[in-house]
This record gives structure tokens, sequence and C-alpha cells, in this order.
């Protein structure tokens, strides 16, 4: 896979593994994915919104649109959209549909990311879905078209490849007359990928089902109740998904004691569909049931960047350890790894090959995959691939961000922390007069980076990294930072949960993360 850097449209790529699968392994993935697309002929179909709008990035200026159409996809809609600023540069569009002005200056003046045109859509109707409210706007839609026809095109730049998104981009294409690039997959590619029950079916065609924890299906409320028994008589729980649901968001953790209470399936079916009800899930088949493990040591992701086959193989750009808290396994930051390298060399073989998988089956940009590893020592492991992250998220940005304030975050390493809930909540601009003295400062190349608004307007929290010479002294400051944040406004998380700046050291924590 390419190492070194590496620039697609606005993003800084900068590879870290060189490792290529082998003829034989090449050979399979093309099989198979032949045998995907043979099974789902419009995976990548994208002729429906034109032949001026296609996968890509180029030198154009960028419109950033972190929309979701989907429910369960974790996290707050106000600190996802305003995370696009982090990712924008000098005459770059960003759809906010609230944007926080002093967030806005802080990516500006105190960051020095560029400076970027808001766009607030009019329509409030379809909320939470911004892709769909452009198209409602018909002036901000001209008004998108106009500069892109300056320019001579457009790249859009998604959180995730939707329909909506790419009907927005063929929207644009159609009243500016300039081709449009989408930096994301085609949408039906996207919706598989970020599907839990396709990953682990393919993933476990590719790599055996070895590669995955004992993983099955259901599709209706009896066959729940059955698979999830067959599970509880050989594990000490059982894990419960929504397969198109971001990270834990749509995760449910059952005891295999309480599972195995009901001497009836009928009761068990029952008790299941209350616990659902009660969750809100009122259309949750097909449903992802799997083993939940213990004995994790960590819970690695692998960060890749996949272009066009003419550009290149995918781009392995690190490994990143994950801290999640409670039952569910909910992500509240990360850092780069400490994994020894032969584990690491391990993860970026084998991600490798998903990701190569991928890029034949046509995706193109962004992609990430969560693993976890399992047993009593690293050098003796089993290394499991839970989920694909189709998409930016809670590592990719703020990697991409830490590329772009220091050049290569691998020399300037980091450690990023979210989730944080304060009783009364502070607007940004309070956020940021505290935290004034200990802000990121380009010279040094080190500080605090707070990476959303404040909790006031996220309505759940906030997050933020320090870049350190070191990890060890971005978790020594950012814990300083966050506890006189505690002392001065009594901050809390959601929960029992305490911001954890390490990683898993090893089996005594057994909770199994985001899958």
């Amino acid at each position: 896979m390419a190492e070194g850097p590496h620039r697609f449209g606005p993003h800084p790529i900068i590879g870290r593994f060189a490792c290529s699968p082998s003829p034989g392994e090449r050979a399979e993935i093309e099989a198979l994915a032949a045998e995907i697309r043979r099974a789902d002929p419009g995976l990548d179909a994208t002729e429906v919104f034109g032949a001026g709008v296609t996968t890509g990035l180029a030198d154009w200026p960028t419109l950033h649109i972190h929309t979701v159409d989907k429910p369960l996809q974790g996290g707050s809609p106000v600190m996802r959209e305003h995370r696009a600023l982090l990712l924008a540069r000098d005459d770059d569009m960003a759809v906010i549909a609230r944007p926080s002005s002093d967030f806005v200056r802080y990516c500006r003046d105190d960051l020095g990311l560029g400076r970027v045109e808001v766009l607030v859509p009019s329509s409030w109707r379809h909320r939470g879905r911004l892709a769909v409210r452009v198209l409602q706007d018909e002036t901000l839609c001209r008004r998108v078209a106009r500069l892109a026809g300056i320019a001579g095109g457009l790249n859009v730049v998604p959180y995730q490849a939707t329909g909506g998104v790419w009907a927005l981009a063929s929207r644009i294409h159609r009243l500016a007359g300039v081709p449009v690039h989408v930096g994301a997959p085609p949408p039906n590619l996207a919706a598989a990928v970020n599907n839990k029950i396709w990953f682990s079916t393919w993933v476990a065609r590719l790599l055996g089902n070895r590669a995955l924890p004992p993983t099955t299906s259901a599709s209706s409320w009896a066959h729940l109740a059955d698979r999830v028994r067959r599970l509880a008589h050989r594990n000490g729980r059982v894990g419960i998904k929504l397969p198109s649901a971001a990270g834990s968001a749509g995760n449910l953790v059952l005891d295999s004691k309480e599972i195995l209470a009901f001497t009836s399936l009928r009761d068990l079916r029952a008790h299941l569909r209350e616990i659902f009800l009660g969750l809100g899930w009122t259309e949750p088949f097909p449903t992802l049931v799997s083993v939940w493990e213990d004995s994790v040591l960590r819970s690695p992701s692998l960060q890749g960047w996949i272009p066009h086959p003419d550009e290149g193989p995918p781009i392995l750009e690190g490994v990143f350890d994950q801290s999640v808290t409670g039952p569910t396994g909910r992500f509240v930051g990360c850092a780069p790894t400490s994994l020894p390298k032969d584990v690491q060399d391990r993860i970026a073989a084998e991600g490798a090959r998903i990701l190569l998988l991928f890029q034949h089956l046509g995706w193109y940009g962004r992609c990430s995959l969560d693993t976890i590893l399992i047993g009593d020592a690293f050098d003796s492991a089993d290394l499991h691939w839970v989920e694909c992250n189709g998409r930016w998220g809670g590592t990719s940005i703020p990697m991409t961000l830490v590329n772009r304030l220091t050049g290569n975050w691998a020399h300037r390493p980091f450690v990023t922390v979210g989730g944080l809930f304060p009783e009364g909540g502070q607007h940004f601009g309070e956020l940021l007069r505290d935290a004034r003295s200990r802000l990121f400062d380009r010279d040094v190349g080190r500080g605090l980076v707070l990476l959303s608004p404040g909790p006031r307007e996220t309505g759940t929290g906030f997050m933020a990294l320090w870049i350190g010479g070191s990890i060890e002294e971005a978790r020594v400051e950012l814990a300083r930072y966050l506890n006189d944040v505690n002392r001065r406004q009594r901050l809390h998380p959601r929960g029992p949960f305490q911001p954890r700046l390490h990683p898993r050291r090893g089996p005594r924590d057994r909770r199994s993360p985001a899958g």
C-alpha cells in the first residue's frame, strides 16, 4: 500500500504502511468482488444522477455537508455539522443549520483553517437531513451553482454518502453545467459497507470465520429469540446490533443468565420485543446477533483512504487505540496506538485486503475499520473485525486536522476526548475564553484544540484534543485541562463514565467495544 504524503482535494493523506496483498490474495479479492457485483449489479450505480456527477476530488472549491439520512447515527447533529469546518479550507463552503459564530471564527482565525462560507438552509422540514434541506432551498442551490460555474467544477464532501447528497450534487451540476465530484462512494455501496450484516458476511468470506466473533442474523422476533438463546448457551453475553446504526448507537448487550432464565422462546420473544420498543427500535429487522466478547485487550481502528484504482491502491493512514465506555461500548476518544509493530502490521495486512475489496466494488474516499484484540497477550491474540465506518468520524477528522495543523500527526501525536456533559452548559465562547492560555500554538506545534461548539449549542457536550510532543504528554495535558474544567464548571459526563485517556492495558478490562 502507498506510503508517504498525498493530497485528494482538500485532504492531506499520509500513508503509514507499505503492505500489499499477494498475487493469490489479489485474485481471490477480484473473484469475490465479481461475485458481489453479480449478486447486486446496482451496487455502484450513479447514472441516475447524470454523467457529470462522479466519485472523486479535484482542485475545485468544496461543499462540505455533514448530513445523515437515517436515525441512530450517534452524536449530536450540531456537533457533526460543525466538524465539517475542521476539513474545510479557503473558498470552501460548509452547510450548517444553526452555526456557532464563535466556532466559525475560531476555525478561521485561531486555527487558521481558511475563510469558509457558511451556508444556512432556510427549510426546516426533514430536520437533520441537510442535503434534502439544501435541495428545497432554491436560492441556496443557485448560490452554490454560481460558485461552481465560476470555478469550473465543484467537490461535494459529505460526512457519509447518501442518496440525498448525490441528488444535491446532481442538482448543482444541472444548474451550473459543470462537473461535480462527490468525495465519497456511490450511495448504494455506502449503505452496504456501513451495514454490519453485509460487512460481516463478506469479511468472513474474505478472511475466514475466525476473523469475526461468532455472528449470525435474525429476520423476525421468533428467529431473534432462537439465535439469542443459542449463543447464550455457549457465551457469557450476547450482543444485538441494528445493522445500519453508527457505532454503539444501535447496540444492546444481554447477560446470558438473563436470557436463559426464560424457559419458553415465546416468553423470551416477548421480553426482547419489550426491550426493543423501550429503545424506540420499531423496525429492527434484519438484526445482527453476535457474541459480546470478553478478554478484550484493545480496540484498534485502522484509518484508510481509498482512491480511484488508477490513482493507486488504498492508503493506510494509521492504527489508533479507541477509548470506549459503558455496557454498549460508546466511543469517547482515541490516540495513536501503542500496540507492538508486529500487531499493527497484522492489522494493516488484513485491513489492506478488505479495503482493496471495497476499491474493486467502486468505493472512493474515507473508510475506517474497527477491530478488537481478544486473548491474554498481544502476540497470541485473536483479531476480530467488527465494523466498517464508511464515513468521516471521531478519529479520521481529528487525524486529518492534525495533519493540516502540523504537517504530519506522527510527528505531533494527539489524544482526543469527547462526550463531556456540563450541568449548566457553556457556550463555545466561554469555553474558548477559559482555555485561552492552553490553545494550540502553530509556532510551538502543541496545545489544545476544541473540536466542536460548546454544550449549550450542541445539547450533548463537546470534543477536544491535545497535540503534544508525545502521546503521554498529550494525555497528561488534556487530563489537566479537563480537571480544571471540572473544578470551574462541575463538568460531568452522562452516566458513570469518567474520561479515560489511556487505552486498555490488558484482559482485566473485559468490556467489548462498539462494533
